[in-house]
């Protein structure tokens, strides 16, 4: 009603849910979890990434040293030689996975029998945990092992998995590629299934061959795709640390030490808390740029669709 005893005609908006003091409530005891467990840890980090502390010195504080740590651990060999060692994983079990993935996702909807059932096994590796995955193929990468006796079967001789730095890379590399195939798989596949028919059909009238198929309708409607799921699992396979610190622990040597792991020896094996800190800034910085790439890339391609 208006001031002058009159009927408001303008119609009153219904109150919401999320503008309740109830909902806000509600939801305050989340974002206080969320504050506690996610907020303060990256701003205690950060913090410490500007001094010097090692942990296990007593009666000691951090002292601030500003830039120091970064560059202490950007001067540091082991640093440097992590940061390639991700690097080359990353890109090198992402491409494999990505092709295999796509090899295995064509395989699956070319239909035949016994579809459902090659589906259901291949995904056993993605579902077992890193720390299982790593203590399996430990035992499988035994000098006397089943992979050593079975390349002894063709001719090929044993492979010292752990003591080799070169089988040694290769070995963590397979394990992850084992593992995470199957997720390229099951994306590949459902974006296979969302492509529309009427292209195909009319290649296949035109008598177009397979390949033409694949590399002129297949390959560039699954392109964008195929970048987000290389960049998700790039995000990803730069973080492993489980299951390599079971299977080489790092070594031989720096010869499989991720960043994670480095991260993971300087807070925790050598207590240095400010250079754990710093790296770990610059690693989740390298983490963003690659999520905003992701999401731009995604934006631009939901716009052109």
């Amino acid at each position: 009603m208006a001031a002058d005893g009159s009927l408001d005609p303008r119609p009153r908006r219904p109150r919401r849910w999320s503008e309740s003091p109830v909902f806000v409530a509600f939801l305050l005891p989340a974002l206080l979890f969320l504050a506690f467990t996610s907020v303060y840890p990256l701003a205690r980090t950060f913090w410490l990434s500007f001094h010097t502390w090692f942990m296990n010195k007593p009666n000691t504080s951090p002292q601030f040293v500003g830039l120091g740590e970064y560059q202490n651990t950007l001067a540091d060999g082991v640093f440097r030689t992590s940061a390639l060692n991700t690097a080359v994983f990353g890109v090198g079990t992402v491409a494999v996975e990505i092709v295999l993935g796509l090899a295995l996702a064509l395989a699956l909807t070319s239909g035949g029998g016994g579809i459902k059932i090659a589906r259901s096994i291949l995904l056993v590796p993605m579902i077992m945990t890193p720390v299982v995955v790593g203590v399996l193929w430990r035992i499988l990468f035994y000098d006397k092992g089943l992979v050593n006796y079975l390349l002894s079967q063709v001719g090929l001789g044993p492979v010292f998995w752990f003591v080799d730095p070169a089988w040694a890379f290769v070995g963590v590399m397979l394990v992850d590629i084992w593992q995470w195939t199957p997720f390229v798989m099951i994306v590949l596949t459902a974006a296979l299934a969302s492509l529309p028919g009427e292209p195909f059909r009319a290649a296949q009238i035109d008598g177009a061959s397979r390949w033409q198929v694949f590399r002129y309708l297949t390959l560039p409607m699954l392109a964008p795709v195929l970048l987000v799921t290389a960049l998700l699992r790039f995000m990803d396979a730069i973080k492993v640390f489980d299951t390599i610190y079971v299977l080489t622990g790092g070594g031989p040597g720096y010869a499989t030490e991720m960043l994670s792991s480095y991260i993971y020896k300087q807070g925790l094996r050598y207590f240095n808390i400010g250079g754990a800190a710093a790296a770990s800034w610059m690693f989740l910085l390298v983490i963003v740029v690659i999520a905003l790439v992701m999401i731009r890339l995604r934006a631009r391609t939901g716009r052109a669709e």
